[in-house]
């Protein structure tokens, strides 16, 4: 029996060798670690926007085996693959690197724009590296947990340098294998 591409697969493909070649890139420059490239494989998973719901979506498989260790995401429907857009946002891409823009890309293309112009807008705010990279994971985080976005969409914004370095230590407090991974990825930045 042949087996079936779906959309979704050439989607998670061109992200992946968008990802793929950045990440070669800022290796051969010593910009980056070679273990980062564990923590660049994506997939198909799902995200949660309020009002919106579950949407199928292209997450970091790390992030997704943090969160449901070895249970596998449900199958996606033809008429779900037939409905998805497969327009991802070059100029987003070639913008913000590595997973900060597939993250960007995807709310983008999700029809999420408040929250990816909101995020655009923290990670301007708040631009040291470590900043920039942990806010990028945890809001991957509270994608796919479902959790509510009142903090992305209004409350950051209004937080000085040092109590965002408050929430996220409060945030870390809540998840040390989180916290570990994201502190991982920080190292193989080299920052």
């Amino acid at each position: 029996m042949k087996v079936t591409k779906t959309r979704y697969n050439s989607l998670l493909v061109s992200y992946q060798r968008w990802l793929n070649g950045f990440t070669k890139l800022a290796i051969i420059n010593g910009i980056c670690h070679p273990n980062i490239q564990a923590s660049h494989h994506l997939m198909v998973g799902s995200l949660y926007f309020p009002g919106a719901g579950q949407m199928t979506a292209v997450v970091p498989q790390c992030l997704y085996r943090l969160i449901y260790g070895s249970q596998h995401p449900e199958p996606v429907s033809v008429l779900t693959d037939m409905q998805i857009s497969l327009e991802t946002k070059q100029k987003t891409l070639l913008h913000h690197p590595m997973l900060e823009g597939i993250l960007l890309s995807e709310c983008i293309r999700l029809k999420q724009r408040p929250l990816a112009n909101r995020l655009i807008s923290l990670l301007q705010q708040f631009s040291s590296p470590e900043h920039r990279h942990k806010l990028v994971w945890l809001c991957w985080y509270d994608l796919m947990m479902g959790a509510t976005l009142e903090d992305w969409l209004d409350h950051l914004k209004r937080k000085a340098p040092e109590d965002l370095g408050l929430w996220l230590i409060g945030r870390q407090e809540e998840n040390l294998s989180l916290t570990q991974m994201m502190d991982e990825y920080l190292l193989f930045t080299g920052h």
